[in-house]
């Protein structure tokens, strides 16, 4: 299968995804594409671009960690898959859990779920207030303000963590998160653009806010 330069984008920010998940992201593109002209799922200004604005985006978060294989991965307000989506495609192993509450979107999702073979993505429709389980990790983007979004899943968050980093949340962020920092909560922001080098990247960021385990005095 040839690929052409839009999707070759990928390949060269992310070595580390083969050939076999390039092809799953041409399929991707295939089925937006598909609901963008059908049912206008997205707008003409953010479909333009899709592998950097979507794909590309969303998997800037594995420039801060690799997910491992047991580690259960929860996507709040996913709409039609994002971040969640190229995640679980590249972190096969992984298990995605992605919510949202608008059933149109969670159908689409599905769609994509069993035309790519995603085993290792569930989802469910449904408000993140009335969803209990939780998870490693958080994702979010363009949900509420980050203030906001914590408050909604920390109750989400596991305290015993494997991965390299604390469990918690990773949320894409843009400019307006300059607004938003003296709020009460410690996290770590990573601007992306110093990992992927495109104009589109340059006020991007990602802000990861660990959940830190409660250590009991003796």
């Amino acid at each position: 299968m040839k690929f052409n330069k839009k999707i070759k984008l990928i390949n060269n920010y992310f070595t580390e995804i083969d050939k076999f998940k390039i092809e799953k992201f041409y399929i991707l593109y295939k089925i937006y594409n598909f609901y963008y002209k059908n049912i206008n799922i997205f707008s003409k200004k953010s479909f333009n671009g899709f592998f950097e604005k979507h794909c590309i985006h969303t998997l800037s978060i594995s420039k801060i960690i690799k997910f491992l294989k047991k580690s259960i991965v929860l996507d709040v307000g996913t709409g039609v898959g994002f971040p969640g989506i190229p995640l679980a495609i590249m972190f096969n192993e992984t298990k995605f859990i992605l919510i949202d509450s608008i059933k149109k979107k969670i159908k689409i999702i599905q769609i994509i779920i069993d035309e790519l073979h995603l085993n290792n993505v569930q989802i469910v429709c449904t408000r993140i207030e009335n969803f209990e389980k939780k998870c490693n990790f958080i994702l979010g983007r363009a949900v509420t303000q980050l203030s906001n979004f914590i408050k909604l899943v920390k109750k989400n968050i596991k305290f015993n963590y494997k991965n390299k980093i604390f469990n918690g949340i990773f949320y894409l962020k843009g400019k307006p998160f300059e607004n938003e920092k003296k709020k009460q909560y410690l996290y770590i922001e990573y601007n992306i653009y110093n990992f992927i080098k495109k104009k589109f990247f340059f006020n991007k960021k990602i802000v990861y806010i660990p959940s830190l385990p409660i250590v009991k005095k003796k």
